[in-house]
């Protein structure tokens, strides 16, 4: 029996501005177009495996109906995670490919134990569901020495991510890394995503969140009515994006996409109109019923939209992250 020790790995969060939704039967080519910010807090998650004496097909338990292994236990924060959940079974799905791949190689079976931890709150708009299936599967690959590619991993958390409907573009936009924009949709196979250029001032930005509850992903890009608004407004806004891709740019298309589609929260709406454009720009995470806001340069633009956002609810200090998910050198 090989030594298989455990390993960390991290994926950063994403919050999409603007995105239009592309589906295909091939969830492989299915996905999303548009741009986003990657944050420099996300999951970092941890696996131990343990290596399962007897026949393989004994051992493991697959439900073959949803391509999940059962025989993992998942934590999120240190609370064990319900397998019920759509973010909790995209992560199920990338330990299926990949215990699928170890077992042909080492000839016996696996289970393993997945400890999540994540400085933002799950179902916000942040892209944490395509961060942990990320961060599990490149420590997975790292812990079981499988040797397969960053695009490779990249490509299962993708699909994992569609075809349980937790998300469409996220694990692209996190790949990336930075401003991210995602031309065509799908993981790296077959879609096109890739990281504009920045300042360093522009690196140093903060980004405020504001959350104020939870928004179904699952829900809105499977209501035709909402993802026909979605189709329409994202469209324009990568448009004019890419005649003019800068981070202000992206702001103000945000805005505009936030406004046209309809999801905006009364709550939110007012904190947004509340915003002066000289203290700086505000739009919705999508999806979610969060507000982010980037300060102007104007001295302590920053502190005052802080303070705004902290009369409605919980507000959380992000950066711009432009590394992509990696294997950590310890656990955090």
């Amino acid at each position: 029996m090989s030594d298989f020790s455990p390993r960390t790995a991290f994926s950063p969060g994403h919050i999409t501005g603007f995105f239009q939704i592309r589906n295909h039967e091939n969830p492989h080519i299915k996905g999303s177009v548009g741009a986003g910010l990657v944050l420099n807090k996300g999951i970092h998650s941890t696996v131990t495996p343990f290596q399962m004496s007897g026949d393989i097909a004994g051992d493991t338990v697959r439900d073959t109906e949803r391509d999940t292994v059962r025989d993992a236990e998942i934590y999120l924060n240190g609370v064990a995670a319900v397998n019920s959940h759509d973010s909790t079974n995209a992560v199920l799905t990338v330990v299926s490919e990949l215990s699928r791949i170890a077992e042909k190689r080492y000839n016996t079976s696996f289970r393993f134990k997945i400890q999540e931890n994540g400085s933002l709150p799950v179902g916000s708009g942040f892209g944490l569901s395509a961060a942990g299936a990320l961060s599990t599967a490149f420590a997975i690959n790292s812990s079981l020495s499988l040797g397969l590619s960053k695009d490779e991993l990249i490509e299962i958390a993708h699909y994992a991510e569609v075809i349980n409907g937790s998300g469409l573009g996220d694990v692209a936009g996190e790949a990336a890394g930075g401003l991210a924009v995602r031309e065509i949709p799908g993981g790296p196979m077959h879609g096109k995503f890739y990281s504009i250029p920045l300042s360093e001032s522009e690196k140093q930005k903060k980004i405020y969140c504001l959350v104020l509850g939870e928004l179904s992903t699952k829900e809105v890009i499977t209501n035709e009515d909402q993802s026909r608004k979605i189709n329409q407004a994202g469209a324009s806004a990568l448009q004019n994006f890419l005649k003019n891709s800068s981070l202000d740019s992206f702001m103000d298309e945000s805005l505009k996409f936030t406004k046209n589609i309809g999801l905006l929260s009364p709550e939110a709406e007012k904190v947004i109109d509340s915003i002066d454009a000289a203290d700086g720009k505000a739009a919705q995470a999508m999806l979610g019923n969060t507000v982010f806001a980037i300060p102007s340069d104007r001295e302590n633009a920053g502190e005052y939209i802080s303070e705004l956002m902290q009369k409605f609810g919980d507000v959380y200090e992000c950066k711009i992250e432009t590394n992509g998910p990696r294997v950590c050198l310890s656990a955090f």
